[in-house]
């Protein structure tokens, strides 16, 4: 087992299809949902439920710890990177249409139908996390496998970040 470097966190970051997104609830106790991450320039973002559990700790403590895993499937080869930051419910109405159209790129799926009917003022679903520090972990058996990949190419954009978040 070794840290990985920069390079493979954010290969592995921007390759799996899944995250788990975890908070802590006003007791104390944590909270935990998984969810498909798309990327809106460096930022982490999701469509989740915007009046459900994560909603109400990140009202709370915003801090939030994202986990991104890949394993085989007789664990011979596995990776794992902690991401920390920041995360708020963004509600300006050009980035939750962007949010539905970088997530639809990712899922293979057209999202304007939920992007209107989804689209209300004060229930963004559009869930972003800027990231301050990344941590992570893989076998010998991950290395190997992964020392030559390609980078995963950026999603494109039609807008700058700063459009989107207006």
């Amino acid at each position: 087992m070794r840290a990985m470097t920069p390079e493979e966190m954010e290969r592995l970051v921007r390759s799996v299809p899944w995250a788990s997104i975890c908070v802590v609830e006003p007791e104390g106790c944590p909270y935990v949902i998984e969810a498909t991450p798309f990327f809106m320039g460096k930022d982490i973002c999701f469509m989740i439920n915007p009046r459900g559990g994560v909603q109400r700790c990140v009202a709370q403590n915003n801090e939030v710890l994202l986990k991104f895993t890949s394993a085989s499937s007789d664990l011979r080869s596995w990776a794992g990177v902690s991401c920390r930051g920041q995360g708020e419910f963004v509600e300006g109405e050009a980035a939750r249409q962007e949010g539905w159209r970088l997530l639809g790129l990712v899922m293979g799926q057209d999202y304007s139908r939920a992007a209107g009917v989804l689209n209300k003022k004060g229930r963004s679903p559009l869930f972003r996390v800027q990231v301050r520090s990344m941590t992570g972990r893989c076998n010998g058996e991950w290395s190997r496998a992964n020392a030559s990949a390609d980078p995963v190419p950026e999603q494109t954009e039609e807008q700058t970040e700063e459009e989107a978040m207006q």
